[in-house]
């Protein structure tokens, strides 16, 4: 393994960094568990556009090969549907995402504020303000 493989920043943003991924996340912060054409019906990017079923496949596979996801059949209805759930590896991204708004909020001049959708990226998570956050950490961050 090379140093950028075994980087935990590098780990972490590259889950972040695929395009739909952190809206599956919020979706699921705030559902906790949604069948796939739920997600499907539910998930907008912020241009307004739809995710398609592939991409969102595509996507929820690795996030379950990531163990970030469960993913349970349901073979009790016809069709078989399939549900998913964040596992506590995908509920404690939302703590990133939390600081990642505080940051965006404090350096990149936008303002906190509610969408005109509930799905929106924004309204599902909180914001962990930055500021208070360095003030809680007594330790260097490189000791």
């Amino acid at each position: 393994m090379n140093a950028e493989e075994t980087c935990s920043v590098v780990y972490t943003l590259r889950v972040l960094g695929k395009k739909w991924t952190p809206w599956i996340l919020c979706e699921l912060l705030v559902e906790t568990e949604e069948y796939f054409s739920d997600l499907l019906d539910h998930i907008i990017g912020s241009s307004g556009t739809k995710i398609s079923a592939r991409v969102l496949s595509e996507t929820l596979s690795l996030l379950e090969e990531m163990k970030i996801i469960n993913r349970v059949v349901d073979s009790s209805s016809m069709p078989i549907r399939v549900k998913y759930s964040l596992t506590e590896k995908g509920r404690d991204l939302g703590l990133i995402l939390a600081v990642i708004k505080g940051w965006g909020i404090k350096y990149g001049g936008i303002e906190q504020k509610l969408c005109k959708t509930f799905r929106c990226v924004h309204n599902s998570i909180p914001m962990i303000n930055i500021d208070q956050l360095r003030d809680l950490s007594t330790k260097e961050p490189y000791e």
